[in-house]
């Protein structure tokens, strides 16, 4: 669609704007309402459109966290400031409700055309979610838990999401409520909507974490019969996850049994404050991850005699792979070079040479020449690459399974999935051009994925196109068997079996600096804005 335009070069707040438009002749809203009253578009879309209109003009007019909505503030006024973030925020809650409703009729008319094709019952629907994420640009995982969400409110909770729509409740307060109803029955979800229904000030001024738990205590009241059982059913889902973080860090994340988690952070911080009464110079909170460091890696080593033996920073026989030019591993000292840490992505390639040398970040020395790893004995595997490009010289195989040596090259490529918008960690190795269609076994046609979005790619007809390094497209379609030999393509381009469409680039071993555009033509739009895809079948439910 055409961009809004605002009615002068300036922010209302004096500074620079997001973005320069020309100012149009006359009022700008009579201009904008003119353009959309010419969007020739289904009954369907237009209703969408008038939908978002009229979110808009209760979000400013009937703003409730300020006194003034934005009409009847003097411009240029703090007022005036408050009230235009008031409103954007009271019209976040009110889109949040038009597109939980749209997830849910997204999910529907999918599973309908499933069952048109004569899919099984158990397979309608099933590849909903990875469309669903792509078309919002998001995460699978992070669109299944907003679709579960979006379900239950919608489903069994239409108090709240009128609530919503008025702004009367804020879109992480409906998504705390709804989190904190996961695994309740459906009667307790339509109980908990009654409360919140007439009475709408039990959310007034609650962050998203008192609120979850005063909802997680009436789901204990109104179900204690079930209590066991979702006790069971959450301690079965505990896990950790690893967040890279800048500058060589990570973070670490458990979900654990609540009994368990206290006792360990009460254990680390004792004896971490033990450590500072005996003269560490340490921070609290570093020494704290320096011990669950050391306990898990100590534990790992001895088993059940762990304590009676030294703590090596690191376990004999470690296995990091460490993707690394020769320049930056044994070259001149640039800090801007860069390595690749398998499970982790881009570390600066000083890290490596300072952990290689004994020399570790963050460590503080109390005597010359002392050094906590006084054991490291990892093996690293380094592989070379073009300095240039950080391309890696590329593998192919006869068989359908891809090889170890090759499986390995594309996760220290790929790092994380290469679905669009999806951060899980790679579990397979998978063909972009289906092995069964011609497409080869090689670094080439070889992507990473996470063990959920390869399984649903091949559920409905998901198109993944090559984009060449020209960013004119690729001469070989779906299906070519690319020369052997060939380098990666820039980038695919996946689109869903309805529509959705998200590109994926392809990353090099090392990140070049700068970093080359992926450039992909899109196809020409007209002047206005039209409907591509026809009339809709059926308005949400």
């Amino acid at each position: 669609m055409e961009s809004i335009p605002k009615s002068s070069g300036e922010h209302p707040g004096g500074e620079t704007p997001h973005r320069d438009v020309a100012a149009p002749s006359g009022d700008v809203l009579e201009d904008v309402l003119s353009r959309l009253a010419a969007v020739e578009a289904s009954t369907t879309a237009r209703a969408v459109l008038a939908q978002v209109l009229t979110a808009t003009l209760l979000a400013f007019t009937r703003t409730s966290s300020v006194r003034d909505p934005l009409p009847d503030t003097a411009p240029g006024s703090a007022e005036e400031a408050l009230a235009a973030m008031a409103g954007v925020d009271h019209l976040r809650a009110s889109l949040a409700a038009v597109d939980a409703t749209w997830q849910v009729a997204a999910e529907q008319r999918i599973r309908r055309d499933d069952a048109a094709q004569g899919m099984s019952a158990e397979e309608q629907g099933r590849g909903a979610g990875q469309e669903i994420a792509l078309a919002r640009r998001i995460s699978p995982a992070a669109s299944s838990f907003s679709q579960a969400k979006a379900r239950r409110l919608v489903q069994h909770m239409p108090g709240t999401v009128d609530r919503l729509w008025s702004g009367a409740v804020t879109d992480q307060q409906a998504s705390a409520v709804a989190g904190a109803l996961d695994g309740a029955g459906d009667e307790t979800c339509r109980r908990i909507d009654d409360e919140i229904r007439e009475h709408p000030e039990m959310l007034h001024g609650k962050g998203h974490r008192r609120l979850q738990a005063e909802i997680r205590a009436m789901v204990q009241r109104l179900e204690p019969e079930t209590s066991r059982e979702r006790a069971e059913r959450a301690a079965r889902s505990r896990h950790i996850r690893m967040t890279p973080l800048g500058d060589g860090m990570a973070r670490v994340t458990a979900t654990l049994r609540a009994l368990d988690a206290v006792a360990m952070m009460n254990s680390l911080h004792s004896r971490a404050e033990s450590q500072r009464a005996a003269g560490a110079k340490t921070s609290l909170s570093a020494l704290e991850a320096d011990l669950l460091v050391e306990d898990v890696q100590h534990g790992a080593q001895g088993g059940e005699n762990a304590d009676l033996s030294p703590r090596p920073r690191l376990r004999p026989g470690l296995d990091i792979g460490i993707i690394i030019t020769d320049t930056a591993l044994l070259g001149r000292d640039d800090e801007a070079e860069t390595a690749q840490l398998e499970g982790y992505g881009t570390i600066p390639a000083h890290i490596v040479r300072d952990t290689v040398g004994g020399r570790p970040p963050g460590h503080l020395r109390h005597d010359e020449g002392e050094h906590p790893d006084e054991e490291v004995a990892a093996f690293y595997r380094r592989l070379f690459t073009a300095p240039r490009t950080g391309d890696l010289i590329a593998m192919e195989s006869r068989a359908r399974a891809f090889p170890a040596g090759l499986a390995r090259m594309l996760r220290w490529r790929d790092s994380t999935c290469r679905t669009p918008w999806c951060n899980a960690q790679i579990r397979h190795s998978d063909h972009a051009l289906p092995y069964h269609r011609g497409g080869p076994t090689s670094f080439a046609n070889g992507q990473g994925l996470c063990a959920r979005c390869n399984l649903l790619k091949e559920h409905g007809l998901w198109v993944l196109t090559p984009v060449s390094r020209t960013g004119s497209g690729d001469d070989s379609g779906p299906g070519d068997d690319p020369p052997a030999g060939a380098a990666p393509p820039a980038a695919w381009i996946w689109n869903s079996p309805h529509g959705a469409m998200g590109i994926s680039p392809t990353p090099p071993l090392i990140t070049p600096w700068p970093t080359p555009p992926v450039a992909v033509e899109e196809e020409p739009r007209d002047e206005e804005p039209q409907d591509s895809a026809g009339p809709a079948s059926s308005p949400p439910p």
